[in-house]
């Protein structure tokens, strides 16, 4: 979304940038190189990899279309971004598209060229990656791991729970929930949230400031905890076009909506997808993630403490934090066992 802001003027660009809690494109571009600076992390063990790309219709309709040099330059040097040039709604552009993805997640979102259909009026297609995969820094030995009853809201299943015990942790609490922090070796930590019993996650995360709550505020306190996380593996598909627009993002998909610092053919948001994949088990977490967006034309001495049970056999939310505290994940798991 930044990359789109960045080809935007205007009052189009004012919406993106209110909705990216920057003032200007100055800070935006900070922002983005910064980020993308320190979470690059490529090691034995761990790694942090995230891509960029814009592919662009060359025509439409046998009218040649531009992008402003500016703009491609920006992305370029700002957001490391490759560019390629594809004719939309031909097999081969969806089969480019599709591998660059599978390669820039490793084969974690493996799509089908065939699930890849670009209208022939698609201008732009803007996308970036994710990839994470990180051991935790105190291992979970297989062994100890047990099958035991996950209490889910559709009743009760069973999960595979990976147990450690913890001693001389912090543990941090909230209004009706308390939060747990297990570290990763390199990229950062899994903040693991767990509401109280008569808590759903529905009320937990109904405000606009519930997740900055969760992540980032609570009291610690210090507990030996036995620890149990369910083993699980998700993958999800998001059309996020709704989700912006309830967000304040109304005039960037309409034929009003001024891109002209992207290209000379005047043009809209069409659509966001994100695609997320995430596994969790003994020796770690695999992460990744696509952000799609298709523009058209318009257009942390032992002693002994009280002991606490953090056993995450219920609905629970977590995020995949960074040293630095970006969020790199977010999700919740109501149903280990069926994939929600």
């Amino acid at each position: 979304m930044a990359m789109v802001a960045e080809g935007a003027n205007g009052d189009t660009q004012a919406e993106l940038l209110k909705l990216l809690g920057c003032k200007d494109l100055k800070e935006l571009n900070g922002v983005c190189g910064a980020m993308l600076e320190a979470l690059s992390i490529d090691a034995e063990k761990s790694t942090l990899d995230i891509h960029n790309s814009l592919w662009m219709a060359e025509s439409i309709n046998g009218q040649p279309v531009s992008f402003r040099q500016e703009y491609l330059q920006t992305l370029a040097e700002i957001y490391r971004s490759e560019a390629n040039v594809v004719e939309f709604g031909t097999q081969s552009a969806s089969k480019l598209i599709a591998g660059w993805i599978n390669k820039h997640t490793h084969g974690k979102i493996n799509i089908s060229p065939d699930a890849m259909n670009f209208d022939p009026s698609t201008l732009a297609v803007l996308i970036n990656t994710i990839y994470l995969k990180d051991g935790w820094s105190e291992t979970f030995d297989p062994q100890s791991t047990e099958s035991d009853t996950f209490h889910a809201y559709d009743g009760d299943t069973t999960a595979d729970f990976m147990r450690r015990f913890d001693k001389n942790v912090s543990v941090r609490f909230g209004d009706g929930w308390m939060a747990y922090r297990v570290y990763l070796n390199s990229v950062g930590y899994v903040t693991f949230v767990l509401p109280d019993e008569d808590i759903s996650l529905e009320k937990l995360l109904g405000t606009p400031d519930a997740i900055d709550k969760l992540l980032h505020q609570g009291v610690d306190r210090k507990y030996d905890v036995s620890l149990r996380i369910p083993k699980f593996k998700f993958q999800d598909k998001m059309d996020l076009t709704a989700v912006l627009s309830a967000l304040g993002l109304d005039l960037s998909f309409t034929p009003a909506a001024d891109f002209s610092g992207m290209s000379d053919a005047p043009c809209c948001i069409d659509s966001v997808i994100q695609e997320s994949y995430i596994g969790v088990d003994e020796n770690g977490v695999e992460a990744a993630a696509y952000t799609m967006v298709q523009m058209r034309t318009t257009a942390f001495l032992p002693q002994q403490l009280e002991k606490l049970d953090f056993h995450l056999t219920r609905p629970f939310f977590y995020a995949i934090e960074s040293f630095d505290g970006q969020v790199l994940f977010i999700g919740t798991v109501t149903n280990p066992s069926t994939g929600e």
